[in-house]
C-alpha cells in the first residue's frame, strides 16, 4: 500500500486574521524570553553555524477559564505549568543544536530559523506549522520521553510562539520569526508566520525643512513580512534591501520612503522566494520613525500595511 498523502496545511493568514478567527481567550499562560544559544541559523553577517543567543516567547491561549486550578490551588489539567513549558522549549532548542546525522540534512544547508520554530511548534502541539516538506521532514518531537506533544491541543484556542535572534542584525535590534495558530476542537484551523526586523537605524537624507536637506539624520525602520511560509533564512537579504533603500533616499516625506521600501521588499520576495500558494502574496507592515524630527516628542512615526499584490513597481 502506498504511503498516505499528508493532509494539506490549514490556511495561511495574517496575524490579524488569526486573532479574529480565534477570538478572545478566557485564560492565557505566557512565558517571555526563554534564553538559550543556537548554532545553525545565519548570523548578522550571513554566516551559518556560528553560535549565537536565542530567546523564545510563548503565549498559550486556552478556550476555558481556570476551573479546578483556581478552586483547588493546585496545578490541574485545565492550566499549563509554565516551568515545565519553559523546560520543554529549552529541551527542543538543545535537541535542535545537537542534532544527529539523521536530522542534519536541512535543505537550507544549516539549521535555519524556520526549522527551529517548526521543531518547537511540533514538540508543543504534535502538529505541523509549515507546509514546506524540507522543514517538516526534519522536525521531530523531543519535548518529553513519551513522544507526546507537551500541550493538550484540545484545550487550545490560540497559540503564539516567537523565536528571536537578538544579534542577527548588523544595524538593528534583532530579528524574530513568529508562528501562531487558531484552534478549534483540537484542530489547527488557521495559521500565520511572520518575520520581523526590529529597530534598523540608518542615517537618511529626508525631510522638508531646509536644515533637513543639508545633512542626514538617524531614521529607524521596523519591518514585518507576514504569510512567510518558506524554508531558509532570509532576514539578512531583507535587511540589505531595507538599508539600501534608506541609504539612497532623498525623499522629503516618510510616506514616499515607505512606498520605496515596499517596492524593494516586494522585489526581493518575488525574486528569491516562492509565493504563497493561494495567490494572495505576502503582507508587509513597515514603520519608519524620525527620532529627532520633533524635539519635544519621542519620535514621529508613519506606518504602512499593504499586501505585496497591491504594491506598484513604481
Amino acid at each position: 500500500m502506498p504511503p498516505s498523502t499528508p493532509p494539506p496545511p490549514p490556511p495561511l493568514e495574517t496575524s490579524h486574521n488569526v486573532l479574529l478567527a480565534a477570538g478572545p481567550a478566557p485564560s492565557v499562560v505566557r512565558v517571555e524570553n526563554i534564553q538559550s544559544t543556537i548554532q545553525g541559523p545565519h548570523d548578522a553577517w550571513g554566516r551559518p553555524y556560528f553560535a549565537q543567543p536565542i530567546s523564545v516567547s510563548v503565549a498559550v491561549h486556552l478556550h476555558s477559564s481556570f476551573g479546578s486550578a483556581s478552586t483547588s490551588d493546585k496545578l490541574t489539567p485545565d492550566t499549563v505549568h509554565y516551568g515545565l513549558l519553559s523546560k520543554a522549549i529549552l529541551a527542543t532548542l538543545d535537541d535542535a543544536t545537537h542534532v544527529d546525522d539523521e536530522f542534519s540534512s536541512c535543505v537550507c544547508e544549516a539549521l535555519c530559523l524556520p526549522e527551529v520554530l517548526g521543531r518547537i511548534w511540533i514538540d508543543l502541539t504534535g502538529l505541523e506549522l509549515f507546509s514546506s516538506r524540507s522543514i517538516r521532514s526534519t522536525t521531530r518531537r523531543s519535548g518529553n520521553s513519551s513522544g507526546d506533544p507537551f500541550l493538550q491541543v484540545a484545550s487550545l484556542k490560540r497559540l503564539e510562539v516567537k523565536v528571536c535572534l537578538p544579534k542577527a542584525s548588523r544595524l538593528g535590534g534583532g530579528v524574530s520569526l513568529t508562528g501562531e495558530g487558531a484552534f478549534e476542537n483540537g484542530v489547527l484551523k488557521m495559521r500565520g508566520v511572520r518575520l520581523g526586523l526590529r529597530d534598523i537605524r540608518v542615517p537618511v537624507l529626508i525631510g522638508v525643512n531646509i536644515n533637513e536637506r543639508q545633512a542626514k539624520q538617524s531614521v529607524v525602520a521596523n519591518v514585518e513580512v507576514e504569510r512567510l511560509d518558506v524554508k531558509g533564512d532570509h532576514y539578512c537579504g531583507l535587511e540589505d534591501v531595507i538599508v539600501q533603500a534608506m541609504t539612497s533616499s532623498s525623499f522629503e516625506t516618510i510616506e514616499a520612503l515607505l512606498g520605496d521600501l515596499a517596492v524593494g521588499l516586494k522585489g526581493y520576495l518575488t525574486e528569491k522566494l516562492k509565493a504563497p500558494e493561494d495567490g494572495k502574496g505576502w503582507y508587509l507592515r513597515i514603520a519608519v520613525e524620525k527620532p529627532i524630527a520633533v524635539v519635544f516628542a519621542d519620535a514621529p512615526c508613519v506606518e504602512l500595511s499593504i499586501g505585496t499584490n497591491d504594491v506598484s513597481r513604481g
